[in-house]
């Protein structure tokens, strides 16, 4: 299903930059490819062992659920730097998933 979604966005972008500026089905056609990025990323986000970061992520979506381990998570060069106190970052870029294992965010590295 989040291929659907993402596919409809694509479109629905992709139809939006063809329009002339001051058409409303423009913005209307933005604000929907959003919401179903947003859609897509929050469904990723909600399995709370396990997220795989994607490049149609929007940013904050791994921030939360960093966040909801007690981590931190800020976008890098190529991805994120998660940390937590003085333990070693993790970084972790598109295609990598993280795991939570009940007491730390580890990282499986895409293959």
């Amino acid at each position: 299903m989040s291929g659907t979604l993402l596919d409809l966005a694509r479109d629905y972008e992709g139809e939006a930059s063809g329009l002339p500026v001051w058409k409303r089905d423009r913005r209307a056609l933005l604000r929907s490819a959003r919401l179903f990025r947003r859609m897509v990323g929050n469904r990723e986000a909600a399995d709370p062992g396990r997220i795989t970061i994607t490049w149609t992520m929007f940013i904050d979506i791994p921030q939360r659920w960093c966040l909801r381990h007690g981590y931190r998570a800020v976008p890098g060069p190529d991805g994120y730097i998660i940390r937590r106190g003085d333990e070693t970052p993790i970084l972790a870029g598109p295609g990598d998933t993280l795991l939570w294992d009940g007491e730390r965010i580890t990282l499986a590295r895409k293959r």
